[in-house]
């Protein structure tokens, strides 16, 4: 599975929104076929941390997590959307 990932500013552009003007170089738009969620760079207790989240529908807990770099919360994201979406790594869905 590959997924894309877009600067935010650009797939609000693409969906037609007018974008805010202060979107993070670090904020990024995950795409597989169509918007399926989100991770950027956040402050977290005194440390940078990347935070991901699905946004698929239904996307039942954990749908969401944190991690010490992009890669890894890129290859958490893409974990959690392979069972959701019912893939081999994951339960099948009815």
């Amino acid at each position: 599975m590959t997924l894309l990932l877009r600067k935010q500013g650009a797939q609000e552009r693409i969906e037609g929104q007018e974008p805010p003007l202060d979107w993070s170089e670090d904020d990024y738009a995950v795409v597989d076929e169509t918007l399926i969620g989100r991770i950027y760079k956040l402050q977290v207790e005194g440390e940078l941390k990347w935070l991901w989240f699905l946004q698929v529908v239904p996307a039942p807990a954990p749908n969401q997590g944190m991690a010490d770099t992009l890669d890894e919360a890129k290859a958490a994201l893409a974990k959690r959307y392979q069972v959701v979406k019912g893939g081999s790594n994951g339960p099948q869905r009815p």
